[in-house]
């Protein structure tokens, strides 16, 4: 927001809206919770020994969870990166043409810092969803194969 849209940021982001935002993020946390609790989702497993998301349950519902909590999330991400990127490259080039400046190489920096945590948190998320798609899709035949 604050790269895309500067004069709008001030606005979007005041202290009553922030906090707005994060009651708005904790209560949505609890309301995607709550179906776990109707598809009986949450069994003990006692490879971890702890209570967690079991993907066998219903494979509609693990591909749903999959889709609504790691697809659209990292879509919406990968847009607005690609968005800051263009950006990015439109007001580079301006600046080549009005004058000599270049970008600050600190603001480059802290792009592709916030590019490498979002990389990674694909990474890192990423073989635990495809997995539980897996299991959902063929409990029977990927399951036991799964430490």
């Amino acid at each position: 927001c604050y790269i895309c849209h500067s004069l709008r940021y001030d606005k979007l982001f005041n202290l009553k809206n922030t906090c707005c935002y994060l009651c708005l993020t904790w209560t949505l946390t609890v309301v995607a919770i709550v179906p776990n609790f109707f598809v009986g989702s949450l069994q003990y497993d006692p490879r971890i020994y702890s209570c967690t998301f079991a993907q066998t349950v219903s494979t509609s519902y693990t591909i749903t969870v999959v889709v609504v909590h790691f697809i659209v999330p990292l879509s919406v991400v990968t847009f607005c990166y690609l968005r800051i990127w263009i950006l990015v490259i439109q007001v580079k080039h301006r600046v080549r043409q009005d004058c000599k400046q270049k970008l600050r190489a600190a603001d480059i920096r802290n792009f592709l810092t916030m590019f490498v945590v979002f990389v990674l948190f694909a990474v890192c998320w990423g073989p635990l969803n495809f997995i539980g798609l897996a299991v959902s899709i063929n409990p029977s035949k990927v399951q036991p194969h799964i430490p």
